[in-house]
């Protein structure tokens, strides 16, 4: 029996939860797109940025993060920020196509294709316009966010070398 996701804000506790499920729904959601190595590369980080997390949940400033559990376990996570990132200003991406950005929202397997996604999404959602970066070969991903009214923009990026050099565009919902 599959119970009923819990969505809450992550607390400084879930840091080490929520990176570890981060890094193995990516590897699975990227199997074949990315490196074989992938989560290991990331993995290596995973100190810094557990402790960056714990301080993020402790004080989210205007970041909108939330967490997913079933029985104290961790089985989607999403996550607003405000825009641009910092790589995006260094690599000359700016300025943003909106003030703020979809920066994360992966699930467990077991929890796709029930409503997780889009309840993790409307659950996040203040009502402003938002841009993501999707990794162009994630088709599936591009689908969920097309029915939630993103359209793709005309740029695109390499991602860094722990990412292969995958291509990753850009997709934007802008409110009427």
């Amino acid at each position: 029996m599959v119970h009923s996701p819990v969505i809450a804000p992550p607390q400084p506790e879930d840091a080490g939860d929520w990176f570890d499920f981060l890094v193995a729904q990516q590897a699975e959601a990227y199997r074949g797109i990315v490196p074989d190595d992938f989560a290991d590369r990331q993995r290596l980080q995973r100190d810094e940025r557990v402790q960056e997390l714990r301080e993020k949940f402790a004080e989210p400033g205007t970041g909108r993060r939330l967490a997913a559990k079933v029985a104290g376990r961790i089985v989607g996570v999403v996550s607003v920020v405000d825009a641009p990132m910092d790589w995006e200003t260094a690599l000359g991406f700016v300025p943003a196509p909106e003030p703020r950005q979809l920066d994360r929202l992966y699930l467990h397997p077991e929890f796709r294709n029930r409503g997780l996604g889009s309840a993790l999404l409307d659950a996040v959602d203040d009502g402003r316009d938002l841009y993501l970066w999707l990794v162009s070969a994630n088709r599936a991903a591009q689908r969920f966010y097309r029915r939630h009214g993103f359209v793709d923009l005309d740029e695109s990026h390499r991602a860094g070398q722990s990412w292969g050099g995958v291509a990753m565009h850009r997709m934007v919902r802008r409110r009427p």
